[in-house]
């Protein structure tokens, strides 16, 4: 006789969740920190979560292996860890998953401090509960040369209970006005800084009253690269609050001709120099004050909350037609701020319907017109966003993990302009969008891969190499932002779309030759902390 055995699962097993992230799930302390909570379903299966500090994300999906990523919406300055539960359904089966966000805490007892032109001292309070060793204090570089802590030991202690030491800040000879900021922060166990407080701090100009009376040079073209190569892609460099005296003196000159050799200085654009017709245009300025109260010709304001740079985009424009006959839409208008403040920003030009290479990118003579600082942020906004449309590597403490909404739009900037070509939130090398250079020997020596962590996120975003220009500054730009400048050249220069071998054999002649982080200097005060801020897209 034949027995036939027949073996079906049940549907209580069909149903069934299984777990592979056991255990609590424990989050920072602060906003958009994520963790990723991974489970077999057996079916479909829905999830949700009470607690209003925290998003999860997919809530529902289909049977099979799954990740839902958890995401702190607020920082916890309870001084408590607190504590939620994620449920997880499936075919009439639950599993619930424990969240905790932990309750470390650092604040300052005001938002700001506002010190008058000839100095003070003031006292700077916060309070916390976290030990000297997990708390860290950190500057926005060049802080520190004007803001003295008066407790002789202050270099070597991090924070002091109850107290920072009283904070002087030296008089300020400028008729601009300086501002920085001090960050109460904490290093998580993967080594990344999380900001827990920020306080700005602004210090008033000495007003010497001076206003311009000369306007004649106003809105006067000069030529100060002529291309030999192409069409002629234009590059438009004006100054914002340089008066009648500095435009006369040959400040406003000087100022122009280094900021050009500044965007020349990095390969690949070094070597393609010859596609480009550099024109400064001048602006002259009532003031050389940047208060916000019509002081400039270009209306440039510094953004003390993002560290970036507010400016009238019609008057950036309207220089820019200055230009003859120019294709002011495939235009890199670059803005020269005639103060040292330390930051940068660019504003990105941007339609659902055409592409649009106009941009606008700022930057002031950081720290002095010969610093390595100022080249390198200005290559940075001009050269990386402004021109080649690339994304920043590095990561911002606010920001933990992109969202669906981020990575969305982050797909269609690849696949509507080919923008942001230096970052994808794909982390299979074989995938992602710079998969040739991982494999290709030529670029060996870069170290190609996808490191998490760029686009301002933490997680979900990848970089092709631990450090660039469009990451800490100090580095070159890698492999794929080399391809994008140089495509960008030979669309807009030749009007013509280059091969991936195209470019491996100009950049095999062309390549930098150091590509170490160390290789490079870049300023620093009592911290590195500090990025130039992201860039923002303005729409037609």
């Amino acid at each position: 006789m034949t027995v036939l055995l027949i073996s079906a699962c049940s549907e209580d097993e069909a149903d069934s969740i299984t777990l592979t992230t056991t255990g609590t799930t424990e989050l920072y302390s602060v906003t958009n920190q994520s963790a990723d909570i991974k489970f077999k379903a057996g079916s479909s299966w829905k999830a949700s979560c009470a607690a209003n500090w925290l998003t999860v994300s997919p809530k529902s999906g289909e049977a099979g292996n799954n990740i839902i990523t958890v995401a702190t919406t607020a920082t916890n300055r309870t001084g408590n860890s607190r504590v939620t539960h994620l449920t997880i359904e499936s075919g009439g089966q639950e599993k619930t998953v424990v969240v905790k966000q932990r309750g470390e805490y650092a604040i300052f007892d005001s938002d700001e401090l506002n010190y008058p032109s000839e100095g003070a001292t003031f006292k700077v309070g916060f309070r916390t509960n976290m030990e000297n060793g997990q708390l860290h204090l950190y500057a926005t570089a060049g802080l520190d040369e004007w803001i003295k802590n008066t407790d002789s030991d202050a270099r070597t202690r991090a924070v002091y209970t109850g107290e920072i030491s009283p904070l002087r800040a030296l008089p300020n000879e400028s008729i601009n006005p300086r501002d920085g900021a001090l960050f109460f922060t904490m290093t998580d166990n993967a080594g990344n800084i999380l900001g827990l407080d920020t306080l700005f701090i602004y210090q008033e100009g000495s007003d010497q009253g001076y206003k311009s009376v000369d306007y004649s040079a106003d809105g006067k073209v000069e030529l100060l690269n002529k291309a030999t190569e192409g069409k002629g892609i234009p590059i438009v460099l004006m100054g914002d609050g340089f008066i009648d005296k500095e435009i006369a003196d040959s400040t406003y000159a000087r100022t122009m001709q280094q900021a050009m050799e500044n965007l020349f200085s990095e390969e690949p654009i070094k070597s393609l120099r010859d596609y480009f017709n550099v024109y400064q245009v001048t602006a002259v300025s009532p003031r050389n004050l940047f208060d916000g109260i019509s002081s400039t010709a270009l209306g440039t304001v510094p953004d003390r909350q993002t560290m970036g740079i507010d400016v009238d985009a019609k008057a950036v424009m309207k220089y820019v037609k200055k230009v003859e006959k120019i294709d002011s839409m495939n235009a890199l208008a670059v803005v020269i701020l005639n103060t040292n403040l330390n930051r940068g920003v660019t504003y990105m030009m941007a339609s659902e319907s055409r592409e649009y290479n106009y941009a606008i990118a700022l930057c002031p003579v950081i720290d002095s017109l010969k610093s390595e600082t100022f080249r390198q942020v200005l290559t940075h906004e001009a050269v990386g966003h402004g021109f080649a449309k690339l994304a920043d590597e590095y990561v911002r403490s606010t920001e933990g993990s992109a969202t669906d909404s981020d990575i969305e739009r982050l797909k269609e900037m690849h696949d509507k302009w080919l923008w942001y070509m230096n970052v994808d939130s794909e982390r299979d090398s074989t995938k992602v969008i710079w998969t040739q250079f991982i494999f290709d020997p030529e670029f060996a020596n870069e170290e190609i891969s996808t490191y998490e962590g760029g686009y301002t996120f933490f997680k979900g975003v990848y970089r092709p190499t631990q450090e660039s220009m469009m990451r800490s500054n100090n580095a070159p730009f890698n492999a794929p932002s080399r391809q994008a400048i140089y495509n960008k050249v030979m669309k807009l220069g030749l009007g013509k779309t280059a091969t991936y071998e195209e470019f491996v054999a100009f950049d095999q002649q062309h390549k930098p030759s150091v590509w170490t982080y160390q290789s490079r200097t870049r300023s620093s005060s009592w911290g590195e902390w500090w990025h130039p801020a992201p860039p923002r897209i303005i729409w037609r």
